[in-house]
């Protein structure tokens, strides 16, 4: 072979070469991305019970099963089977002791489901989780001075744990105490600040003090923070966001967040109203009316579509 020849042989396969290692790099950065996605995402969602799952995924995939069919009995013999089992450590046994506690709430036995956050409580080394766990089942019973006391206590061990504060704040809200609730949501916000569900829990205790510039404010950070929200969550914070809108005289997007509202809970009958109400601020008669009425088609106690249609002079349906 000429020298010639050989020079154009050695340049087609280093050619080769890098063009080879394009698509290697085109194709790892492909895969990557999509092992990324799976990494963030996760499988869909399964119950099913596979060869390979060891005992307690086993155990907890049909315990879960069971209570997707309201069969909470079947469902707290099968973790009471995983609370048997001697060689699962303290983390496993935390959570079948609270999964158990929430299926015997389901079934309405509370003395059970109590006892089960009290035991989860006992297991060593303590985790001061449960203290908020405990608490917001405390708060579900209408205990707010024992739940209070648990979310302090759990404040104690973990002063940087943001979700004792919002804890207190939940159930300073239950009491109708909003002052203090705000404190304690601001507590939360501030060992927390990207948990969007405080700034919408601060948001509607703003509403009920009647700070609505503070509310919406909140609620602009909750919905910006929103990314990953289920959309009923989103949705509760149109709703607070569209009534602080409406008080604040901004009617326009007050409607645009109850329409958002609506697209997830179409049979909201607050958004229904108060949207009634923007339109009626807007002049918009006709469209007010149909919301006052479709309103009080889905509660007819619902004041304030009664009172929107009754400013028309229109008899409610």
């Amino acid at each position: 072979m000429t020298p010639r020849r050989w020079i154009i042989v050695i340049a087609a396969f280093i050619l080769m070469m890098v063009i080879s290692a394009g698509i290697l790099r085109t194709a790892l950065h492909f895969w990557h991305q999509w092992q990324l996605a799976s990494l963030v995402n996760g499988p869909p969602p399964s119950d099913e019970v596979l060869t390979t799952d060891d005992s307690l995924t086993a155990l907890n995939k049909r315990a879960s099963q069971a209570e997707r069919s309201h069969e909470y009995q079947r469902a707290v013999d099968l973790y009471t089977q995983g609370l048997e089992e001697s060689s699962y450590g303290a983390d496993a046994r935390r959570a079948l002791l609270r999964q158990r506690a929430f299926a015997y709430e389901n079934l309405k036995q509370y003395d059970r489901a109590e006892a089960d956050y009290n035991a989860s409580l006992q297991i060593e080394p303590l985790d001061p989780s449960f203290y908020a766990k405990r608490g917001f089942y405390l708060i579900r019973r209408g205990r707010y001075d024992d739940a209070l006391a648990d979310f302090r206590q759990g404040g104690e061990l973990v002063p940087s744990d943001g979700t004792f504060p919002f804890g207190e704040g939940e159930v300073y809200a239950k009491l109708g105490q909003h002052e203090k609730s705000v404190e304690r949501y601001s507590e939360a916000i501030r060992w927390t600040p990207q948990a969007g569900r405080y700034y919408r829990e601060r948001g509607s205790a703003y509403n009920r003090l009647g700070k609505f510039k503070e509310a919406k404010t909140d609620y602009d950070k909750a919905l910006a923070l929103a990314r990953g929200y289920i959309q009923r969550e989103a949705a509760d914070s149109n709703l607070g966001r569209g009534y602080a809108s409406l008080r604040l005289g901004h009617y326009q997007d007050a409607i645009a967040d109850f329409d958002a509202v609506l697209r997830v809970m179409p049979r909201s009958s607050a958004a229904l109203a108060w949207r009634g109400t923007a339109y009626q601020s807007l002049g918009k008669s006709n469209e007010a009316v149909a919301d006052f009425k479709a309103a009080l088609a889905i509660d007819p106690k619902n004041a304030n579509a009664m009172d929107g249609l009754k400013s028309f002079g229109v008899p409610a349906p």
